[in-house]
């Protein structure tokens, strides 16, 4: 059986736009909202599809929270 090799990217850092998820510092900075506000959006939406508490850190669905955030009017 043939031994398989992978190329390992040197620079493994993906733009916002194309990662599934942000943390909320990314998150704050890729929809121009203060951190602080993010974690309150959070946690004022316990439970919301757009988010992922994993334990140790938040995670934001970047393209769930985008279209939650285009159906408000105001946060």
């Amino acid at each position: 059986m043939a031994k398989r090799t992978f190329e390992v990217q040197k620079d493994k850092t993906l733009p916002f736009y194309k990662r599934y998820m942000l943390t909320v510092d990314e998150a704050a900075a890729y929809f121009h909202i203060g951190a602080k506000k993010m974690y309150e959006i959070i946690e004022n939406h316990e439970g919301a599809k757009w988010y992922l508490d994993s334990g140790r850190r938040i995670m934001i669905k970047r393209e769930l929270f985008g279209k939650w955030l285009d159906q408000q009017t105001v946060i």
